[in-house]
């Protein structure tokens, strides 16, 4: 039996390392295992649990982070979409991160700046929606995707006709970014210092 305590990936019996959190395991020893090299993982996760290793050494080293490893034998369309997929859930923490400071009330409009204004197309005819709930839609319009068996039907490929989605799902992810670095500044840099999400979306 493994002791309360032991360090997330504490060396099996054989000597290979466990990809678990045991119980016990002290906050700051959390996924505190090495990354495994892409070539030799397996199964369908493989590729994400691979961006989300990297992302936990060290979220500014955007250099080792986005280069696809040579020799891996992955698709460079589902090295894209598995990006993309982490992006969105990091965007649902930047939004909990908003809490209280985006409203319909503070943000009655999608808009970054003073110049630019958005409208948002998650409805049958494109409209006017509060940042938030532009924000909101656009999230949920992505994940939808993504998960849409018609067009990612495994997590282990990527249909070369379903790459068309990527650009206009990052156009419309971006205005994010806009709208939370020009209306709360504070929550973007808080969030970006720790993150550097926008600078790995970019």
């Amino acid at each position: 039996v493994q002791a309360a305590g032991a360090s997330a990936g504490a060396n099996s019996g054989n000597g290979v390392a466990r990809r678990r959190n045991l119980p016990g395991t002290p906050a700051a020893q959390m996924w505190n295992w090495p990354v495994r090299p892409l070539a030799a993982s397996e199964g369908p996760l493989r590729v994400a649990e691979y961006i989300q290793d990297l992302l936990r050494q060290s979220t500014s080293d955007l250099e080792r982070i986005y280069e696809l490893p040579e020799g891996c034998g992955v698709d460079p369309l589902l090295w894209q979409c598995e990006h993309l997929r982490q992006f969105l859930i990091e965007l649902n923490l930047l939004m909990v991160a908003l809490g209280e400071e985006c409203t319909p009330d503070t943000c009655p409009k999608m808009t970054a700046s003073n110049e630019w204004q958005y409208l948002c197309a998650a409805h049958r005819k494109t409209q006017d929606c509060a940042a938030i709930d532009y924000m909101s839609h656009t999230i949920d319009g992505s994940t939808a995707l993504l998960t849409n068996a018609k067009h990612f039907g495994s997590r282990g490929s990527v249909p070369p006709d379903s790459g068309k989605y990527f650009q206009s799902m990052a156009r419309r992810l971006y205005r994010i970014f806009a709208h939370v670095y020009y209306h709360h500044r504070s929550i973007f840099d808080e969030t970006e210092a720790e993150t550097h999400l926008c600078a790995r979306f970019s």
